[in-house]
This record gives structure tokens, C-alpha cells and sequence, in this order.
């Protein structure tokens, strides 16, 4: 009799378990999209043997297309990129592809590069890499996806950056530069999406925030 009462008592408890592990991915689900935008949703930072591995997200309350469209013109991060960029340029473009060269200021210092930006509409990404950078090599994407109701995206951008040179910079400080980066990332994207003309219209988008892992 035993065995069976605390067979049952077992099943009682894996249940409530289990409920418990849905109830609170929903909650978590739901949270994503209700709780006050911030620009950093998530993050994780990690690096090992010279490579940073980059991971933010952030909500921005307009739909993917509109989003997709403020990604389309990185040339003109200048017009809104405040401080942060102080130069950005289209050095080539062809078909889904465009080559842009940045100079930006990041926790006071600058640092000029070149990134490839490539398009994916049917797949709601941008990918990123190096053309030129003194300091790091660096790889990602932006992915973006709608909320449930379509009126919001959520943006992750992932991506590696190796270290091209041995800078005796402590971890925090590079850390506290991508975060920097990122945010002004999506503060430029929310200005360029607010000057979208309301029919549709292109916007801009900052460098990635792996782009500034070394300084």
C-alpha cells in the first residue's frame, strides 16, 4: 500500500513540476514582450583564448519590416549616431551586400573600420564581418523576430570577435564598450525609425557592438 502511496505522491509532484517549468517559460515568454523596453534586453559576454563571444538582445516597438528597413542604409549611422559616429561612409554596394567605413568613438577613444553588411529579407537577418579593423576580426548577425501581434521585434545580434592584437585591456572595460556600442546601436535604430515616412522608407543602423570588443 506503501509503494503505491508514494508512487502516486511521486507522480503528484513530477506534475506540479512540470507545470511549474511551463508556467514559468510563459511567464517568461510574455515578459520578453510586456515588461519597459530597455536597450539591453539580455546579454552574455564570454571570452576565451583571444575570442569574445557576443550575445544582446533588445525589444524595439515597431514591426520586423520596419526594423529590417532601418538595417538598410548603415552609411548613414552618421545622421544618427549622436556623438558616437563620427564618420561613415559607402564604400561599395552590390546586390544584397554593402561595404561601409566607420570612424567611431567609444568610452572616449575612436576607432575606424570597415564592415560588410549582408541583407537577408526572407530570413529577417543581417550579417556582419570584418573588411578592415586594426584591433579585432569579427563575425555576426542581427536576427530579428516579430512579436505575437506583429506591432514589435525582437533583435538579437550574436557574433565572435578574435583579437587581431595582444592590448593589455582589462575584460571589464572591453565588456563596458560593447555594451556602450549596442546601446547606441539601438538608440540610433529607434531615431531612424522614428524618421521613417510613414508609408515605409529606409532608416540606418550603427556597426554591430562587436566591431568595438577591442580598444
Amino acid at each position: 500500500m506503501k509503494k503505491y502511496l508514494w508512487g502516486a505522491l511521486a507522480v503528484v509532484a513530477l506534475g506540479v513540476i512540470v507545470l511549474g517549468v511551463q508556467y514559468y517559460r510563459v511567464r517568461s515568454a510574455a515578459l520578453q514582450w510586456d515588461k519597459p523596453v530597455a536597450e539591453i534586453l539580455s546579454e552574455k559576454l564570454e571570452k576565451d583564448a583571444g575570442t569574445m563571444t557576443i550575445e544582446f538582445t533588445s525589444r524595439l516597438d515597431a514591426p520586423v519590416d520596419a526594423v529590417f528597413r532601418a538595417f538598410t542604409e548603415p552609411e548613414r549611422s552618421q545622421e544618427f549616431g549622436g556623438e558616437t559616429v563620427r564618420y561613415s561612409k559607402l564604400l561599395s554596394s552590390e546586390g544584397n551586400k554593402k561595404v561601409v567605413e566607420f570612424e567611431m568613438v567609444i568610452l572616449g577613444q575612436p576607432q575606424r573600420l570597415s564592415l560588410e553588411f549582408t541583407f537577408i529579407p526572407d530570413e529577417q537577418r543581417i550579417a556582419i564581418k570584418t573588411i578592415e579593423s586594426q584591433f579585432s576580426d569579427l563575425a555576426g548577425e542581427y536576427r530579428l523576430v516579430p512579436s505575437p501581434d506583429g506591432t514589435r521585434t525582437l533583435l538579437t545580434y550574436t557574433g565572435t570577435a578574435k583579437d587581431k592584437v595582444k592590448v593589455p585591456v582589462p575584460l571589464a572595460f572591453q565588456k563596458s564598450a560593447l555594451r556602450e556600442t549596442f546601446v547606441s546601436t539601438i538608440r540610433a535604430l529607434k531615431k531612424g525609425l522614428a524618421a521613417q515616412p510613414s508609408g515605409g522608407g529606409n532608416a540606418q543602423v550603427l556597426a554591430p557592438p562587436a566591431a568595438q570588443e577591442q580598444r
